[in-house]
């Protein structure tokens, strides 16, 4: 895995064309303000239901959750208005988040800006909130461009984007597991689990893994087989999103 720690114009370039796998950069949101998040956090997480699997919280309904059927992706798209509001309104409590910091910075470091994604005029969902309590883990599985919900943004990479608002204490797990791209996505839909992803044992030891702290940003390539080792103790807690890089000449779309 050949990764930056610094998030630039440079950088930016080479993960969207492929050249660099993964930009880790510590301490890119205050330690302090996602400690001071946290309580709102925990209460959302818990009132949530994520429909794919139990092994983490995920607040409102993701673009995972719109892939599966069509009644999927109308409710991601009916309530993406109403969970970007509780994460910035509610959970931020109005203050800048760290994706909405992530995306007036992509919007300044990328040739032709960056903006929100659309689907058929109407915004997709920003960012999501994501937690794995003890216990929680997620299968090794790359985050597939060829769903009908993304076809009109012609993706030419996606790139997976999670900023750490809290991490299990040192050595507990929550680290990211990384192993190699997988570029043919129907082969990959014939080898995935009756759940979701794939089987950890079949893939051998991981090429890297990555270990945040809080307050980190990790963006990485999401044809790249990844997963979060399972939580032992404490708690991992994320926003995330989807940047999405399209043809030359097209501003870079962020989804959830």
């Amino acid at each position: 895995m050949k990764y930056a720690e610094e998030l630039n114009a440079t950088t930016l370039g080479q993960l969207a064309e492929g050249d660099l796998d993964a930009i880790w950069v510590r301490g890119f949101h205050s330690p302090e303000r996602c400690r001071a998040v946290l309580p709102r956090v925990v209460a959302a997480c818990e009132r949530s239901h994520y429909t794919l699997t139990a092994d983490f919280q995920s607040i409102g309904t993701s673009i995972g959750e719109a892939a599966e059927s069509a009644a999927g992706e109308r409710r991601y798209l009916d309530t993406a208005a109403e969970t970007r509001d509780l994460i910035r309104d509610v959970i931020f409590a109005g203050r800048l988040s760290p994706l909405d910091e992530l995306r007036l910075r992509l919007d300044e470091l990328w040739p032709d800006g960056a903006t929100v994604a659309r689907h058929e005029g109407r915004p997709m969902l920003p960012g999501i909130i994501r937690r794995w309590p003890a216990g929680g883990h997620a299968n090794p599985h790359i985050d597939q461009r060829a769903i009908p919900l993304l076809a009109d943004q012609h993706l030419q990479r996606r790139i997976g984007t999670n900023v750490y608002l809290e991490v299990p204490p040192g050595g507990s797990g929550g680290h990211v597991d990384f192993w190699g791209r997988w570029t043919d996505e129907d082969e990959y839909d014939s080898r995935r689990r009756a759940d979701y992803g794939l089987d950890r044992g079949a893939l051998g030891e991981p090429h890297w893994s990555c270990e945040p702290t809080q307050g980190d940003l990790l963006m990485f390539d999401a044809a790249r087989v990844h997963s979060v080792r399972r939580v032992d103790r404490g708690a991992r807690a994320t926003a995330a999103c989807f940047v999405g890089v399209r043809a030359p000449g097209q501003p870079l779309v962020l989804f959830a």
